[in-house]
This record gives C-alpha cells, sequence and structure tokens, in this order.
C-alpha cells in the first residue's frame, strides 16, 4: 500500500511538471511575432494601457542617458563650451535726454541687437516737473556687451550700475539629454506603429506617441529660451533727466571738501526753488488777479453791510435818548 502511494506521489509531481512546461511554451507563444506581450503593464493598479517593450523601455534609455550625462559633467568644461547669461542693470542720468535716448537706439541696432522693452515718461501740460524719466531692457549680443556698456558710460552718468552671471550649462545639458533619449523614443514608436496590425495596439502607440511629442516640444521650447538668454544679453537702463549730474567720489572727500559740496548743493537748491517759484507765480498769475478781484469785491461789500447796520443801530438809539431829556417848564 505504501509503495502504491509513493508510485501515485511520483505520477503526480510528473504531470504538474509536464503542465508548467506546457504553461511556458503557451505563454512563449502569445507574445506575438512583434515581441510584446499583449497582457498590459505588469502593475494590477495602472490604468495605462500596455505599451510594447521597446517603447517601455525608453525609461530605461532615458534614466541611463541622463546619468551619463551626470557623470560627464563631473569633467571640467571649456569657456566656451558654457552657458552663461549675463544681466546688467544701470542707473543712469543725462542733461540731454532726447539726444542720449537717440544714441542708444541707434548704437543697439549698429551692434545687431534689439529692444525688448521701453517706456518713456514725458512733461505733463499740469506738471511742473521738469525732468523725463525712461527705461530701456536691451538684448545685445555677449560679444559686442562691453563695448555697448562702455558706450552708455561715456554719454551719460552712470551712478550705479549692477551685473550678475548665471551658469545654465548643467541646466541645459539635462534638457538636451531628455530631448535626445525622446526622439530615439519617437523613431521606435514610428516603427513599431508601422508594423503593428490590432487597434488596441495603434491606440496604445499613437497615445504614448502623443505624449512624447508634446514633451519634446516643451524640452526645446527651454533650449530656445537658454540660447536666446545666452547669445544675447540683457541691460536694463533707468534713465533719469538732470539739470546737474550726480558727483561721483572716487576718493574719499576731506571734510572741508564734503562742506564746499553740501554749501554748493544748498545755494544750487535755493536758486532752483527760486526759480520755481517765479515761474510758478508768473503762470499762474491770471488766477491770482481774478482771486484779488473776488476779494476785494467781498471786502467792500462787507464793509458796506458794516456801515448799514451801524446806521441803523445808532437811529434806533437817537429817539430814546430824546424822550430821556426833561422837559423844561
Amino acid at each position: 500500500m505504501q509503495r502504491k502511494r509513493s508510485f501515485y506521489m511520483v505520477l503526480l509531481l510528473a504531470f504538474i511538471m509536464l503542465l508548467a512546461a506546457c504553461s511556458k511554451k503557451d505563454h512563449a507563444t502569445e507574445k506575438g511575432k512583434y515581441g510584446y506581450e499583449d497582457t498590459g503593464w505588469t502593475d494590477s493598479n495602472s490604468t495605462e494601457p500596455a505599451l510594447p517593450e521597446e517603447a517601455a523601455g525608453e525609461s530605461k534609455s532615458n534614466e541611463s542617458i541622463t546619468n551619463t550625462s551626470s557623470i560627464n559633467m563631473n569633467n571640467p568644461l571649456n569657456n566656451s563650451q558654457d552657458k552663461i547669461i549675463r544681466r546688467v542693470n544701470l542707473e543712469v542720468e543725462t542733461q540731454e535726454f532726447d539726444k542720449f535716448i537717440s544714441s542708444i537706439d541707434t548704437h543697439i541696432n549698429q551692434l545687431g541687437g534689439y529692444v525688448e522693452n521701453s517706456n518713456m515718461t514725458g512733461r505733463s501740460y499740469y506738471s511742473n516737473n521738469s525732468v523725463r524719466y525712461g527705461s530701456i531692457v536691451a538684448r545685445i549680443p555677449k560679444a559686442r556687451l562691453n563695448e555697448f556698456l562702455n558706450t552708455v558710460d561715456d554719454i551719460s552718468n552712470v551712478v550705479t550700475r549692477n551685473e550678475t552671471t548665471e551658469n545654465v550649462t548643467i541646466k541645459y545639458v539635462d534638457v538636451e539629454s531628455h530631448k535626445k533619449a525622446l526622439e530615439i523614443e519617437q523613431e521606435r514608436l514610428l516603427a513599431l506603429l508601422e508594423k503593428v496590425e490590432t487597434l488596441e495596439d495603434i491606440i496604445t502607440l499613437e497615445g504614448r506617441l502623443s505624449t512624447v511629442r508634446y514633451e519634446l516640444e516643451s524640452y526645446e521650447a527651454q533650449l530656445r529660451t537658454y540660447d536666446n538668454l545666452v547669445e544675447y544679453s540683457t541691460v536694463t537702463m533707468n534713465i533719469q533727466e538732470v539739470e546737474r549730474m550726480t558727483a561721483v567720489a572716487e576718493k574719499k572727500l576731506s571734510v572741508w571738501d564734503r562742506i564746499r559740496i553740501g554749501f554748493g548743493n544748498t545755494m544750487f537748491n535755493i536758486g532752483e526753488g527760486l526759480q520755481n517759484f517765479f515761474v510758478w507765480f508768473i503762470v499762474n498769475l491770471p488766477y491770482l488777479l481774478i482771486w484779488a478781484v473776488i476779494i476785494a469785491m467781498i471786502a467792500i461789500i462787507s464793509r458796506r453791510y458794516v456801515k448799514k447796520g451801524k446806521i441803523k443801530s445808532t437811529a434806533k438809539d437817537e429817539p430814546i435818548l430824546k424822550e430821556d431829556k426833561p422837559k423844561q417848564e
């Protein structure tokens, strides 16, 4: 009896092993002639459709390219390969506003740059302020930036200058590597799209292809933005029209120099104040005359009413005084 049980157990194990071998063979035949299974993602919780193994393997390709790029970035790059963004902010003064603006526009065009933004504040009819303000955001080719800054310094008084640089080489290479990986994936998806025959596979590939194209456009836009910022430096100028340039001290001033400069500024401000008052007085003289006439008329009318009131009060008091006098016998 024990031998029969052992014999049955051996037959049962052999039968199970035969079934396992057959299932592996059937599973291999179900992959199809395109080399991928139609069973969907291995993750049962995923809601996305299944992709071919070549397309699904692109994520691994992306990771490998990104890792390779990060490893290569550890090596020092030449200065010519660096992606440097330069931004310069200037506060300038000029006594010839129109001439300065015209010269700046001409010089920007000669250097091959362009004006990205411009804003000018002119004189208002009702404004007592005679100075004007303006701001210009210019994009200058990086090779001609120093030449442009020297020109601005020559034709105006640069009060403040602030320059910043940003190295975007690592960001640029990272975006570029992602773009190349997506291009490779796009080519493989297009090749697979020509081979598949079932509608489900076509929909799956086209959905992934649409996502890849959208990401490609986003990365290409980032690269174009970086290229523009690197090739054309940004110069922001805040321009003020002045009648007297601000003195820029190159060394520490002595006490007497500070007194002399301060006294000169005070006398200049007093003179400017007197001039502004004289101009205001002349400009508003017609209004002042009108108000003077109105005030004079009000004063004359008021005096007449006061006189009439006094006369009436005295007229009322006179009979009372007569009655109080004693009668003569």
